[in-house]
This record gives C-alpha cells, sequence and structure tokens, in this order.
C-alpha cells in the first residue's frame, strides 16, 4: 500500500531531523483544576487568587515596542569651544583684518545598546490523553466569570505571569554582562559614561530619613545635613529642565503630566506624599507633629492622593510630578528603598524606550528554513508578538514553553536621577509581590499545590 504524504498525515514516517534523542518528560504533579486531579472543591464559590498579578504599570510606561536592530547608537557633541592655545582660550575678536581668525574645537562621544536580554519559562508537564473536566457539572470560573477553558490556558496564565515578573525586576537589577539579561534601571541611571555630559545624578542618601542627615553625596560629592529630600529632588529637577533648555531637539517641546515620574516602593511613596507635605504648608516649625493635625495640613495631603497613576503626586515648580508605586527591586530592607525619578518623554519625543525582538519575524523566518519547515506548527505567538511559545511533545505527554526578548534604551541619561537607600519607618515595614523578598506577604514557607 502507498504511504500517505505531506507533514502530520497519520502513517507518514518521521524523517531523520525528527530521530535525535530528547530528554524524557515525566508528567507534573502540579495542581490543575481539570481531569481528575479535582484540586478544587467543586462545592466552592469560585477560584480568588491571594497571590497579586497587577497591572503592567512601569512595563507600560516605558512603552514596549517591536525592534528589529540589534545595534542602537547615537553620536553626541558634548561640548564646543574656541580654539586651544596652551591651555587657553583663543581670542574671538579680530585686531587685524588681515589675520585669519581662531578656530575651533568640540567634543564627541556615543551612547549604544547591544542585542536583546531572553527570558522564558516552561508550564508543568500535563497528559495529552486525559479527561476535560472531573464531572459533568464541574466548570470553573474566575472571579470576574470567565470560564477556564482548558488546561492550557490555566498553564499559561501562571507561566506568562511569571515572565512578566521575571522582567520586573529586570527593569530594576538587570544587567546585560549577565548572558540573557538586558541592563535594568540601575544600569542604565548612573555615572560614569564615555563622557560626563551623559552622567545621570545618583543620590546616596546613606539611610537617613528624608529629612537629611549625615554622609549624603551627589555624584560621589558630599552635600550639606541640612538639605531634605524635596529640596535635592527639586534643585535636580531644575537642573535637568536646564539641560533640556539647552537641547536643541527638546527645548521646543511641551511637557505632558506623565513625561516625567517618581517611581518608588509603596512604603516609599506614601512617606514623600507626608513629608512633601509638610514642606510645603508647615509654618517653618520643621515638621513637628503637633503641626502635622492641622485641618490645612490635613486637606492639602488629601489633595496629593490620585494622580496619573493612582499612587499619588507631587508638584516642582509648578510641573506636577506623578508618583508610581514599583515594589519590585526598590526595597532594600525593611526601612530604606530606592527612588527613581524618570524623564521617560519631552512632548513627542521620547527618552525611554521598551523594545522586544518580534515572535512573527522569527516565526515568518523559521517557515523558510526547509529543514525547520516541520517544525513551525509546534510554535505559536501571542501577545502582538512579545511573545513566542511552543508545545513540546513526548508521546501522550506535552509542555508549553514561553519566551520574551525585550531590552531597554535611554536617549538622555542626564535627565534622570536615582536615591539610593532612602530611610522610611512605619509601623509594619514594606511589602513586595515578590516571593523571593523578605517583605513578601503573607507567606514565609511555600508548599507547592500538587495534585493529589
Amino acid at each position: 500500500m502507498r504511504m500517505l504524504q505531506g507533514p502530520n498525515v497519520i502513517g507518514q514516517l518521521p524523517d531523520s531531523r525528527h530521530l535525535t534523542a530528547q530528554q524524557r518528560l515525566t508528567i507534573s504533579t502540579a495542581a490543575t483544576p481539570f481531569g481528575c486531579c479535582n484540586f478544587f472543591d467543586s462545592c466552592a464559590d469560585e477560584i480568588f487568587s491571594l497571590y497579586y498579578k497587577g497591572a503592567l504599570d512601569l512595563l507600560d510606561w516605558m512603552g514596549f515596542q517591536v525592534s528589529e536592530d540589534c545595534l542602537r547608537k547615537v553620536h553626541f557633541i558634548n561640548y564646543l569651544r574656541p580654539e586651544q592655545s596652551e591651555g587657553s582660550d583663543t581670542a574671538g575678536y579680530i585686531s587685524d583684518p588681515c589675520t585669519e581668525p581662531n578656530g575651533v574645537e568640540f567634543g564627541s562621544c556615543s551612547l549604544s545598546v547591544e542585542d536583546f536580554g531572553l527570558y522564558g519559562r516552561s508550564g508543568p508537564v500535563r497528559k495529552i490523553l486525559r479527561p476535560e473536566r472531573y464531572c459533568k457539572t464541574f466548570p470553573r470560573y474566575m472571579l470576574d466569570g470567565s470560564r477556564i477553558e482548558s488546561e492550557t490556558m490555566w498553564d499559561m496564565t501562571f507561566t506568562m505571569d511569571q515572565v512578566l515578573n521575571d522582567i520586573r525586576v529586570a527593569l530594576i537589577d538587570g544587567n546585560a554582562t549577565t548572558a540573557g539579561q538586558f541592563d535594568g534601571l540601575k544600569r542604565w541611571v548612573k555615572t560614569g559614561y564615555d563622557c560626563s555630559m551623559l552622567d545621570s545624578w545618583v543620590v546616596d542618601w546613606n539611610g537617613n530619613p528624608m529629612s537629611g542627615g549625615a554622609g549624603i553625596t551627589i555624584n560621589g560629592n558630599a552635600i550639606a545635613a541640612t538639605w531634605d529630600f524635596v529640596d535635592v529632588l527639586l534643585d535636580l529637577f531644575r537642573n535637568i529642565i536646564q539641560r533640556i533648555g539647552w537641547s536643541p531637539m527638546l527645548r521646543n517641546q511641551s511637557m505632558q503630566v506623565g513625561d516625567m515620574i517618581l517611581v518608588l516602593p509603596s512604603f516609599l511613596a506614601r512617606c514623600l506624599l507626608d513629608f512633601y507635605t509638610c514642606w510645603s504648608v508647615c509654618p517653618g516649625a520643621q515638621y513637628e507633629e503637633v503641626v502635622k493635625d492641622s485641618k490645612e495640613m490635613r486637606e492639602f495631603r488629601i489633595s496629593l492622593n490620585g494622580g496619573l497613576f493612582g499612587d499619588g503626586m507631587i508638584a516642582l515648580d509648578g510641573h506636577t510630578i506623578p508618583l508610581l508605586a514599583y515594589d519590585w527591586g526598590l526595597i532594600n530592607g525593611p526601612t530604606r528603598g530606592d527612588v527613581f525619578f524618570l524623564t521617560g518623554s519631552m512632548g513627542a519625543q521620547r527618552i525611554w524606550e521598551g523594545e522586544h525582538l518580534d515572535a512573527n519575524t522569527a516565526l515568518r523566518e523559521l517557515s523558510g528554513v526547509s529543514d525547520a519547515a516541520g517544525a513551525v506548527g509546534d510554535y505559536f505567538v501571542r501577545d502582538a508578538g512579545r511573545v513566542l511559545g511552543k508545545v513540546d511533545t513526548d508521546e501522550l505527554c506535552r509542555i508549553l514553553k514561553l519566551w520574551m526578548a525585550p531590552r531597554l534604551w535611554c536617549l538622555a541619561p542626564w535627565a534622570q536621577i536615582r536615591f539610593q537607600d532612602v530611610k522610611c519607618s512605619t509601623p509594619t515595614g514594606p511589602l513586595s509581590p515578590n516571593p523571593a523578598d523578605t517583605s513578601f506577604y503573607p507567606e514565609t514557607s511555600f508548599t507547592a499545590a500538587e495534585c493529589p
């Protein structure tokens, strides 16, 4: 009998490229609401997550877009000055009209980023041949009313959430010198660039409260202990506005609310709003507790709530600066955290850009390679090309895998500020949504949910 031809036809013998040795899969014991596992009581009302999922917050603000370029590089003219003579400026005036004018000189430096990070996770190994439900009266729903349609949907949601959590941490702590990572804010908002004109403002607050104290430095230079947090923030904000005025590309842009933001842990956000209240309306009382009970103080503090992200706002020289509470990678201990002042745009000109490789492009290129064409059906794309997925099978077992390739780009590191180790004491301390942090709430030990 003649064998049927074409891929995915029952009875066709696999060709040599599919006969390579592979690691055998082992069925996972991870919980699932499907089949015979019946992990969740069918008499319970709903499935409710005590796990903090949250919105995409800072990832959305960075505006991740598709990029196809490995190298991004910009050259800057960092100074222009008179031609030098024995270490001094030559004259610009001309006393003799027959004399050749003196020349000029300029300096240049560059800013670049190469390649992308790579983040991926796999879900549990599941059975392909299995009952769909525990019994006929066993549909499962989330609290929002959406039905959990399949075990694949269940696993994909959890796997994708963890990939995003990995990237949330990398957005702060990522270091491109480690294979697979991209540079996060701590690597971008720094000093030590090719030319100092590109350097960010890095403030070591030295574990002091927002009222200030000893040992505070700005880019390594000590400042007086009398300056408080808002004083320093306002001064550096004015420096950035001044520098923007020097830039032909930025100075004619109109700043919009949300172009500049403060990113800080939730507990520090509350401390900053409290401190800013007294900085603004305390009548020279140096933040005495008795003053904080005044009606004016309470009303002013309440007016700072809300804002673009719902986490509060302050004003610097009449410009509204929204606070974005971000508890991934910014908590340094029970009383300390980091604060970033980020200039993400100036009107229509983007300064911070999140980028990711396009999974659609990868899939199209794979389908054009004859030796790989047969494997294309194992891959899929989600979230407008942000995520590349794959299902591996081993006899009657399957495993889901997801990948993303992101990175950050900043056109103006000099317009960014980082405050390190700012102290804020609260009765309960900070809360982190990251189970790897000691401030994760409320679990202190972990037992994985497994099928009986």
